[in-house]
């Protein structure tokens, strides 16, 4: 279905009688007054009838438009939904994974009366560790933060910027969205030295070195953290995160359900 929207521009005194009445059945009759009507073959005649009195155009473009944004928006709460029911979701939603960290050959010096410097070979790992559910998860991982992906968080923030978007759902999408991007922002618990890592750092070089191995460079560093005996620790802390995130998408699937549950009015809006 299609749809022109028209203006009034010209008053139609000394016009026809039936001029003006045209100007009614097309719901003008004032200067200024826009109307959006079905395009079809009776308005089309009604409006060529009053061609100087009004402007006309077409507004497929902009319903369609919409109508695409919606999907888009329907497809991402599909897509948090089958990560919702993914085992490794269903693992650790209620729970941090702990790492077992072990000491080999552990040298204790006191540094001062209230720290202690420990040196030695460290391995550490997580419990129920599956590396199977893991790639499962990250592959969606990848969907929701990669920039190029049609459902990623910045994709969505495109939709949620249009001029259609109710005021208070853009703002409470860019909320969740500055609280995610600080949570990457923040300094990771894993320190390699004097080198301090962000938690984004460190989920881009498990993702894109370790996980995807798309990334030579990245991945020479992830090898270095595997021999270094730290991978445990890392682990948590990618797994810490991806908890984050399923908060932030799982939170943004509950605003676009209220978006979609109103969508009818945000077309009804842009078609009159």
């Amino acid at each position: 279905m299609t749809w022109i929207r028209v203006q009034q521009i010209r008053s139609p005194t000394r016009r026809p009688h039936d001029q003006r009445q045209t100007l009614v059945g097309l719901g003008l009759n004032r200067i200024g007054r826009v109307a959006t009507v079905d395009d079809t073959a009776a308005m089309r005649g009604m409006i060529s009838k009053v061609q100087h009195l009004v402007r006309a155009w077409c507004v497929t473009a902009l319903t369609d438009s919409i109508e695409s944004q919606l999907d888009t928006l329907r497809r991402f709460n599909r897509r948090v939904a089958r990560v919702e029911d993914s085992r490794f979701w269903r693992r650790y939603k209620d729970k941090e994974p702990n790492a077992i960290i072990r000491f080999e050959k552990m040298e204790i010096e006191s540094t001062s009366p209230t720290t202690l410097t420990l040196t030695g070979r460290m391995h550490s790992a997580l419990r129920d560790f599956d590396q199977d559910e893991l790639d499962a998860f990250v592959l969606n991982y990848r969907v929701f933060t990669q920039d190029n992906d049609q459902l990623s968080i910045r994709s969505l923030s495109r939709i949620y910027g249009s001029s259609w978007m109710p005021a208070e759902a853009r703002e409470n999408f860019e909320e969740a969205r500055t609280q995610l991007n600080e949570h990457l922002n923040s300094q990771a618990t894993v320190e390699f030295g004097d080198t301090k890592i962000s938690i984004g750092d460190l989920v881009y070089v498990v993702t894109y070195g370790g996980l995807a191995h798309s990334n030579p460079k990245k991945a020479e560093i992830f090898e270095s953290w595997e021999q270094s005996g730290v991978m445990g620790i890392i682990w948590a802390e990618f797994f810490a995160h991806m908890r984050t995130l399923m908060a932030t998408v799982k939170f943004i699937k509950s605003l676009n359900e209220q978006v979609l549950a109103n969508a009818k009015h945000f077309l009804a809006a842009h078609r009159g």
